[in-house]
């Protein structure tokens, strides 16, 4: 009688546990999704005013630093000739005045291809970021990227 009652209550058994494991998984993934969306959001935290009009001027009077154009980089013949590669990465200031300046070299490459990182960094137009309408100085790590397909 108990291996009749046992063959009929563990497949529903483990059918049941399966479909639960299941169902949270997805479950915890949307929640995590829906946490993603909402986060960005301004909030009362970040923007003690509750007056909507006054919200979108402060949202609209801050923008983000914008790349308008940044120049390829170049291998050199140096680098060519000893099949030298990887990534150059520096610390680049974002001024307020609209001009870009390396501060610092934070991983550099053999042959001549930090320099011309520091060259590509410098000649980068940008719109500098606003804050309430001002504009402020940004610092960045900014990586560039050398492999033997760029000639």
């Amino acid at each position: 009688m108990s291996t009749c009652l046992l063959k009929r209550i563990l497949p529903f058994m483990l059918t049941l546990i399966i479909g639960l494991g299941l169902g949270s998984l997805f479950q915890s993934r949307s929640w995590r999704g829906r946490l993603r969306k909402n986060s960005c959001r301004y909030t009362s935290r970040y923007m003690p005013t509750t007056n909507p009009a006054a919200m979108n001027y402060q949202a609209s009077a801050s923008t983000p630093l914008a790349i308008v154009f940044e120049p390829s980089t170049r291998m050199t013949a140096a680098a060519r000739r000893n099949q030298t590669y990887g990534v150059v990465q520096l610390l680049v200031e974002y001024g307020a005045d609209g001009k870009a300046r390396v501060l610092s070299r934070v991983a550099s490459l053999p042959d001549g291809l930090t320099e011309e990182a520091e060259r590509v960094a410098e000649s980068t137009q940008f719109r500098p970021e606003t804050l309430n309408g001002e504009a402020v100085s940004v610092t960045r790590v900014q990586s560039y990227y050398f492999d033997m397909g760029r000639f």
